[in-house]
């Protein structure tokens, strides 16, 4: 790829990643945290004092608004995309004198942790979710639970764009909340992958170490 290419990649991903991608994620995060509350705590006077108890219930999203952040995100992760975010790291790097670029190999595999081969992915398999239902056999073998990464990327690419009777097959004992909940996780990690590198990019164009001038 030539120095032309890859300043054109990062150009085009600038322009799909300015503020606000997907605001209304963005929106559910908790001002304190930072974080997508997936417990609601209550706090109760005893006479003891008080006791706290959690229930498990993230905020969803309509159907309709979470296919149109799919949508805006598929760029980030669909292998085939100009702003592949694998890619457009690698584009970034080879801009780069060898010394800072080899600064920006975390960079590179904080993405690879988490986008793999045009999926997203939970890094060591440990999901931030499950289906909550074991299978005998669900598509990816005996005993084994739907984490929030197959169950998002069997909606997305399985139902969201295309039909895949394998996908919707696996997603048929998982009902509709919990898609809606694993598909906003999977998209919030993404969309702080997204931040991070652009973060990057602009910092590095305003210190002066890149240039994206045609």
């Amino acid at each position: 790829m030539t120095e032309a290419m890859d300043k054109r990649r990062l150009r085009k991903f600038l322009a799909r990643s300015e503020p606000p991608v997907a605001d209304e994620i963005e929106n559910m995060r908790a001002t304190e945290s930072g974080q997508i509350p997936i417990m609601t705590l209550t706090h109760t006077r005893t006479p003891e004092g008080f006791t706290t108890s959690g229930v498990f219930a993230p905020p969803t999203l309509p159907k309709r608004t979470l296919d149109g952040i799919i949508v805006q995100c598929r760029v980030f992760f669909h292998v085939q995309e100009d702003c592949y975010l694998p890619s457009v790291v690698k584009s970034l790097r080879r801009l780069h004198n060898d010394e800072r670029s080899r600064a920006r190999i975390p960079l590179g595999e904080l993405v690879n942790r988490y986008v793999q081969d045009g999926r997203l992915v939970n890094p060591d398999g440990a999901a931030v979710m499950y289906s909550g239902r074991l299978e005998s056999d669900n598509g990816l073998g005996p005993n084994r639970l739907l984490g929030s990464d197959q169950v998002a990327m069997d909606y997305i690419n399985g139902v969201a764009f295309h039909e895949s009777e394998d996908a919707i097959a696996r997603l048929q004992n998982v009902d509709e909340e919990t898609v809606n909940i694993a598909v906003v996780m999977e998209l919030d990690k993404l969309l702080r992958i997204v931040e991070n590198v652009r973060a990057q990019i602009l910092h590095d164009i305003e210190v002066g170490h890149i240039s994206l001038a045609a």
